[in-house]
Parts: C-alpha cells; structure tokens; sequence
C-alpha cells in the first residue's frame, strides 16, 4: 500500500459501506451477490451485537447490528453486477421484497430495486451502453 493510503484498511477502499442488519444479511449477500465473508462474526454480545465484513467483486461490505448502527438505520446500496435480470430474481428466492423489477435506464444501465429483511433497499444494475434505455 502506497504511504498515500496508509490510512486505509488494506483491501479497503475510501468509502465503505456499513449496513445494519440482522445477521442473516451475511447469508443474503453469499448467496445473491456472491459475497466472501472476510470477517465472520463472532458470537453475538450480551446485547445481541455483531460485526462482520464480505468482499463483493472488488468492494468491501460491513455488516453488523450494533457497534457502529443502530434499529434505526437502514441504507440503500446500488450495486453493479453482469446480469440484473439473474440477481434480481435471485435476491426475491432469498426472501427480498420488491420494490421495481428490472427495466432499461435512458443513462445506459438496466436497474431493479429489492428490500431485503433487515430493511435495506438494494438497486441491482448492469450497465448496457446509452444505447440500452
């Protein structure tokens, strides 16, 4: 790592999300993203509390219900993956709700939009061209 960066985590990128979520997120982003845990949680605290963190393509992912979040918190991810149509349907057999179904964007990206059960809105996209939309 370049003494540039030194301040970020190694593997880490500038901005990284952390989303709330009850700890069957973890499953949720295995097995529709095709996430790697690279931290998996150690038996929740006391108060129930959890961190864990999965690396999805080239991007880091924090997961937790406590530490850094709170019952309150929920976030909405836009993530870029080869086929939306795939993924979409993929993240409804997890248990996601939907929200939009796949549809061509006038901006080049084909985008459909899931809540899963710990209340956080993922937009699933797959850039086409400006052609596409």
């Amino acid at each position: 790592m370049s003494a540039e960066n030194s301040h970020i985590q190694p593997g880490h990128h500038t901005l990284t999300p952390y989303l709330y979520g009850k700890i069957e997120l973890l499953d949720f982003v295995r097995n529709v993203f095709g996430a790697e845990i690279t931290h998996n949680p150690e038996p929740p605290d006391a108060e129930g509390r959890f961190h864990s963190e999965a690396r999805i393509g080239d991007s880091m992912l924090l997961i937790g219900n406590g530490y850094y979040s709170d019952k309150t918190m929920a976030a909405a991810t836009w993530i870029y993956v080869k086929d939306v149509d795939a993924t979409y349907a993929a993240a409804i057999r997890a248990g996601a709700t939907a929200l939009r179904p796949p549809a061509d964007q006038t901006w080049g990206d084909r985008v459909g939009g899931v809540k899963d059960n710990s209340g956080n809105t993922w937009w699933i996209a797959t850039h086409k061209g400006r052609s596409a939309g």
